[in-house]
């Protein structure tokens, strides 16, 4: 009997999805999705295709005349047209379907249904164009832009959050929010802007903030920016509020009363809170820069201590130190355990402990106090048991060698053992700041929060910032996926029920959106 000869086995090619995946009842028929591979990778866009099928959206395994919608990640329209011709055999003169960005895929995701097409989801096909040069599209989401610490055009980001900060200071949010949203997409540009027409197609730029841009192209400056800093209020605001536990409307208020300078708040009758008063006395420390070299040591003594109570306790450092900066106004701690229970009464233990040992100045201890049901709102603050402190960080440990290890007994001055805030020498009237040169420690503010292990992934997100980026977020969840975010769980209004969740990764997943890495969320 003759052999009948094999057919050889046809290469997929980079555009081909090379599986079906599972398929449900398609709801959206009139749009037919093609997943580019190219830069996307084959597991990305296997998962991604389940998705959409889930959802009823018709993803389509190889490109044919029945797609209306070919999505590309990281890639220009050149690019994608190039790989349709040579791979499918397509003439980019006779192609109908739309080249959008992933950023319509995801969107839609999260909307349940497919979106209108916006002139920022297509890509730009420019043929003639200089080699080299991509056109890629930027979301008016900062939770959908990466953006690093390398920011490329801190000339104009710096004005902005000038009269960002002064509108927050006169708590008009609307200017603020404008203003802080122009900055965070001028931040994540990967190009340095040198003329308005690299502003074209760029989001959240309100005429307010390109009068600006342009007369900085200009001239240099921009007038409004340099009267705002000789401007007494905006100065003495600022000074107010940098206070540890001053607030905006009390700044304002001591402002009012005629007070301008701390040596004038410190000889007032006014009475200050214990924060306040601990805010006063280290005033010249808190407004230090706190460096990753700082926070690190830190967090050996926060690991002692709560290891004492809890050995198989987890402690990561957040905030910006998380994102990658090196410098801080704080430091921020998250703590869990494995076993959810077990975290429950241990900052109470873990701030006693340290402060016998002398390292705790200050200290606000706050019960964890969420419920479950009750707490299906997008709050920017969380229920955690948590503690804002401020910490007595000895001086010597910055001539500790590199990765050498410090005991709480190098760390924390023996004499003052058992005295905070309230052993200080002539407490609370005398709050003149200590002078740098007369003591060998540094204060420092570190907040501790303690977080049950099944919310913290929802915990480590919330307080890794950054506060845009947090910001956009909550509002992305609740306008697109119809969910409720928050530091402890995702809420889905649709199915009524939590969306757990183990890692940060599968919130985003959740919430129809691409993973994006701590070091990228510098918005």
């Amino acid at each position: 009997m003759a052999q009948v000869p094999r057919k050889k086995k046809r290469k997929d090619s980079a555009l081909s999805l090379g599986g079906g995946g599972p398929v449900g009842a398609v709801k959206f028929g009139e749009a037919g999705i093609f997943l580019v591979e190219r830069r996307m990778g084959s597991s990305r866009r296997r998962f991604l295709t389940e998705l959409a099928r889930k959802k009823g959206f018709r993803v389509e395994g190889q490109m044919s005349e029945s797609v209306t919608h070919v999505v590309s990640e990281n890639n220009s329209g050149d690019e994608v047209l190039e790989l349709l011709e040579k791979q499918n055999g397509i003439c980019g003169t006779e192609f109908t379907a739309a080249l959008v960005d992933i950023t319509w895929f995801t969107e839609s995701m999260g909307a349940g249904k497919p979106l209108q097409l916006e002139k920022r989801h297509r890509l730009q096909v420019k043929r003639a164009a200089a080699a080299g040069t991509i056109a890629v599209p930027v979301s008016p989401h900062a939770c959908q832009r990466r953006t690093t610490l390398n920011n490329r055009n801190r000339l104009f980001t710096d004005a902005l959050n000038i009269l960002a900060e002064n509108a927050e200071l006169s708590e008009n949010e609307g200017p603020y929010l404008a203003f802080t949203r122009a900055s965070s997409v001028l931040k994540s540009l990967p190009y340095n802007v040198t003329k308005m027409d690299d502003l074209k197609g760029i989001p959240n730029l309100g005429d307010h903030s390109r009068k600006l841009i342009e007369e900085i192209l200009e001239g240099g400056t921009c007038n409004e920016v340099q009267d705002l800093i000789q401007n007494v209020r905006y100065q003495t605001l600022k000074k107010f509020t940098s206070i540890f536990g001053v607030g905006v409307k009390t700044a304002d208020k001591w402002f009012k009363e005629g007070l301008r300078t701390l040596n004038e708040l410190r000889a007032s009758t006014i009475k200050f809170t214990k924060q306040q008063e601990a805010g006063l006395l280290y005033y010249e420390d808190l407004i230090l820069p706190v460096t990753k070299v700082e926070a690190d040591l830190i967090k050996q003594i926060i690991e002692e201590a709560v290891h004492r109570f809890l050995p198989s306790a987890i402690i990561t450092l957040t905030g910006g130190f998380r994102r990658g900066k090196e410098y801080g106004h704080d430091v921020d701690f998250l703590i869990t355990h494995r076993e959810e229970g077990r975290e429950e009464g241990l900052i109470s233990k873990v701030i006693s402990w340290m402060t016998a040992q002398g390292i705790i100045l200050y200290d606000d201890i706050t019960d964890n106090s969420y419920h479950k049901w009750k707490y299906k709102e997008s709050e920017t603050f969380d229920r955690f048991a948590k503690c804002f402190s401020i910490f007595k960080l000895q001086k010597m440990v910055h001539n500790l060698e590199p990765g050498r290890t410090c005991s709480h007994g190098s760390l924390a001055a023996n004499e003052t053992r058992g005295i905070g805030l309230a052993g200080h020498a002539g407490s609370p009237r005398h709050l003149t700041a200590t002078a740098a040169k007369d003591k060998d420690w540094k204060a420092v503010r570190v907040d501790l929060v303690v977080a049950p292990f099944g919310q913290y992934a929802y915990a480590l997100l919330g307080w890794t910032g950054s506060r845009l980026f947090e910001r956009d977020l909550r509002r992305y969840a609740k306008h697109f996926g119809h969910m409720i975010l928050n530091s402890h769980s995702l809420f889905d209004n649709k199915q009524n029920t939590f969306l757990l969740a183990a890692t940060e990764e599968e919130i985003f997943a959740h919430l129809g959106l691409d993973y994006i890495p701590p070091q990228e969320r510098n918005a």
